[in-house]
């Protein structure tokens, strides 16, 4: 037999009213339309307990008891890459049989959920090391320090993106309909590569690197755009150059390129792309861009020109506001990705 429906605070009160004025059961329970049996239980319950609140039910018993809880966390603590279902067959084999949701919702309550895992470069120990290294040196460096700082890099965009994964509404047997799909094609229909360059004031030259990249055609990029960037951001003397550790940025010729044009480059850790500022603004470009859907590859430089010079300096300024964060969590980290 199924629990009755439970009444309203409002009528509750009323019933407990009419009591107090002194009307009978009878006539209470006619005039709110209710069993003689529900008015007596109701004045009742307030006479035991002195409100009209439904006391919280124990409810059924959990399957998984506070202990089997917490060995399920230490668990996930120490491979967090485990399934719900690999839970559930460890479960079994100590004698527990549940259902995997009956894992989830337990894991729910304790604050873990199931997230995608985010892509980060592979960290060697050397690299660690060399992270915290410039975590250390570079953690209590004033504002006045980054805002001298010429931000560059490389970015390779596709004319079609990645064709990430999209929504759309559609009825249903309409999946096929031209409009509700999202085309594809082979390597992505084409590709440019681009460098630029960003500091506090705002977004410098952005390039297209004609065919493979190597240590000339980078040097050709520096010669040609460096010094248009520096006045046109109006940095002062003493500005500094970060690129980084990529073979081509780091070839002896290049190196000898730098020492001659007296630029000085700041020490940069390998494997860091967290921590340039710029890579934050490729993916509001990358953005920008494809929402605009270029047809071609003209017209996808075109675009990609056109949305850099939209990025708004304001953008750049909450990066560099947020770097010494960074800092900090690269620094308690012990170097890991932030």
């Amino acid at each position: 037999m199924g629990s009755s429906k439970q009444l309203c605070k409002t009528l509750k009160m009323k019933v407990i009213d009419a009591h107090n004025a002194g009307e009978g059961y009878k006539k209470i329970a006619k005039r709110c339309q209710l069993a003689v049996s529900t008015v007596r239980n109701v004045i009742k319950r307030w006479q035991i307990r002195g409100t009209v609140e439904v006391k919280m039910r124990s409810g059924r018993p959990r399957k998984l008891s506070d202990r089997t809880a917490r060995m399920l966390v230490r668990k996930t603590n120490q491979n967090p890459h485990l399934t719900a279902k690999n839970l559930q067959e460890d479960l079994a084999d100590s004698g527990v049989v549940v259902h995997r949701s009956t894992v989830q919702r337990c894991l729910h309550r304790q604050g873990l959920h199931g997230r995608v895992s985010r892509r980060k470069p592979y960290l060697r120990p050397h690299h660690k090391i060399q992270r915290l290294k410039y975590a250390t040196g570079h953690l209590q460096k004033p504002d006045a320090f980054w805002k001298q700082v010429l931000w560059t890099d490389e970015v390779k965009i596709e004319l079609f993106g990645h064709n990430q994964q999209r929504h759309v509404w559609r009825k249903k047997g309409a999946a096929f309909h031209e409009k509700n799909t999202l085309p594809t094609i082979k390597h992505g229909g084409g590709s440019i590569m681009l460098w630029g360059c960003v500091a506090a004031s705002g977004t410098g030259n952005i390039a297209r690197v004609e065919g493979r990249m190597d240590s000339t055609k980078y040097q050709q990029i520096l010669e040609a755009n460096i010094t248009p960037s520096v006045k046109k951001l109006k940095l002062k003397r003493g500005w500094l150059l970060q690129q980084d550790n990529d073979p081509k940025h780091t070839s002896k010729s290049t190196m000898e390129y730098l020492k001659r044009r007296r630029l000085k480059v700041l020490e940069w850790p390998s494997q860091s792309p967290d921590l340039n500022i710029i890579e934050n603004l490729w993916v509001d470009l990358k953005r920008a861009v494809h929402a605009r859907r270029p047809k071609n590859i003209t017209e996808l430089e075109a675009f990609c020109k056109e949305e850099w010079e939209k990025i708004p300096s304001t953008r750049i300024e909450r990066l560099l506001a947020g770097y010494e964060k960074r800092m900090s969590s690269c620094y308690l980290d012990h170097g890991f990705s932030t």
